[in-house]
Order: C-alpha cells, then structure tokens, then sequence
C-alpha cells in the first residue's frame, strides 16, 4: 500500500510540475522565478520518493536482488524522464513576450508565439500573475490602441476590434 501510495505522491508531483510548465504566466521576473524554483522542487521530491520507494522494495524482498531493485530504479527514473521530456518539449512550444499595454485597469500583453504569430493576452482578474489569450494574428507584428471603450490591434492593413472595455468582454474572432 504505501508503494501505490508513493507512487501516487511521483504521479502528483509531477502533473503540478507539468501544469505550472504550461501555464501562461504574466511577464514578469519575480513570478518565472518562483514558478521555476517550484518545478525543481517538485521534480526533486518526484526523485525522493522514487529513492522512499526502492528502498521500500529492497528492504521487504527475502533475498535481496540487486537486479530487481536496478530495473524498479530504472522503470521509475524513465517515468520521471518521460515527464521532463515532455516538459521540455513544451517548453519550446511557449511564446516570447513583446510589450506590455495598461488601457484603465486592464493590462495587456503581446508575444510572438513560435510559429511567428502574433497573440494578444489579457491579465487575468482571478488570477493575477497568469495571462489568458484573447486574439491572435498571423500577419506582421501588432500594436494595441484604444479608441473610445474599445481595444484595437492595428497591423499595416487591419485594424481590428478585438475587447470592449465596456462590459469586459472580448471580442469574437472571424
């Protein structure tokens, strides 16, 4: 029981590590730090309770096999691997932060994703150090305007509505 109960603490671990990975933060210094620290904190946890968990299973075995406890060794490091390489893989998949907008009390951001397009993310209220998306444009790089109780990205041929400052709400995408 407390092998499936370790097991589950790996599993935890690293699902929050995973999920911090791919939230989008606001860019900020402070909040990438402390998001990276926890992430290798919880990957040294993972390592700690997969060290908990062969020392458990070395220790009830009768005849101590040292081939046995390598290969639950190796089976649990490949698991914790297989999370850090999807991590890393999602990582290149993140976007590049590009400038900041304040429009009142609404923050604004602009990054460049890695396919060269171009997203516009909103600070989000309940959670204020993570952003949520709320346009994205393929053509050249985009600048914010606000004009009356609207927010316009302008590009070198459109300028489009894209968040009404009104009823904060975002526009819809055609």
């Amino acid at each position: 029981m407390t092998l499936f109960k370790n097991f589950m603490q790996i599993s935890a671990y690293l699902f929050l590590s995973f999920t911090l990975n791919i939230i989008h933060w606001v860019p900020s210094l402070l909040v990438e730090t402390v998001v990276n620290v926890s992430i290798i904190v919880l990957y040294i946890l993972s390592v700690f309770f997969v060290y908990k968990m062969i020392r458990t299973i070395y220790e009830n075995q009768v005849k101590k096999s040292l081939y046995k406890v390598s290969m639950y060794a190796a089976i649990l490091l490949s698991y914790i691997g297989m999370f850090a390489i999807i991590m890393i893989g999602t990582g290149y998949n993140k976007s590049t932060y590009i400038e900041t907008y304040k429009f009142k009390d609404k923050v604004f951001y602009v990054y460049q994703n890695s396919d060269l397009s171009y997203e516009v993310s909103l600070k989000d209220d309940i959670l204020p150090i993570r952003s949520v998306p709320i346009a994205s444009f393929k053509d050249d790089e985009i600048r914010l305007k606000k004009e009356k109780d609207y927010i316009y990205a302008v590009l070198k041929k459109i300028h489009k509505k894209i968040y009404n400052m009104k009823i904060n709400k975002k526009e819809k995408n055609e």
